[in-house]
């Protein structure tokens, strides 16, 4: 027998099955480390903001645009499982670089609690410094 949605000329979606292994890697990778998270999923999709159970359909492997893991997501999902944003985002693969291949200006840069010239005092700084390691003169 034909469901509603059938009858009214809406098919059923099938899961994707063709899955990126990049995916399937960071789904186990965050499966274990939200074991060891003592709150329900449920419990940390709300603390994070997430909607619409999109943590427990990307867990499941529940494939779509909608269920996806985005980045708004794991920078919310972060700090709740104690992970850096950062690490996630690498390991999600929404990341062009591993977190321990950022410069050390780069990580000024991007640092959202500094204000300009505070970035540029950091930088200024850091460049004398190795400058001075490098038996260079500071002028």
């Amino acid at each position: 027998m034909a469901t509603a949605g059938e009858r009214a000329g809406h098919r059923r979606k099938v899961a994707d099955t063709a899955e990126d292994p990049r995916t399937a890697e960071f789904r186990e990778w965050l499966r274990v480390r939200l074991e060891r998270v003592p709150k329900s999923i449920n419990a940390i999709e709300k603390e994070a903001g997430i909607p619409g159970n999109a943590l427990g359909k990307f867990l499941r492997g529940e494939r779509g645009r909608r269920h996806s893991l985005t980045p708004l997501h794991i920078q919310r999902l972060a700090p709740v499982i104690g992970i850096s944003e950062e690490t996630m985002l690498a390991r999600a693969g929404h990341l062009s670089h591993l977190p321990d291949e950022v410069t050390i200006e780069q990580a000024i840069l991007g640092d959202r609690g500094l204000d300009y010239e505070d970035k540029r005092f950091l930088i200024e700084a850091y460049r004398r410094t190795v400058r001075k390691g490098e038996g260079g003169r500071d002028t």
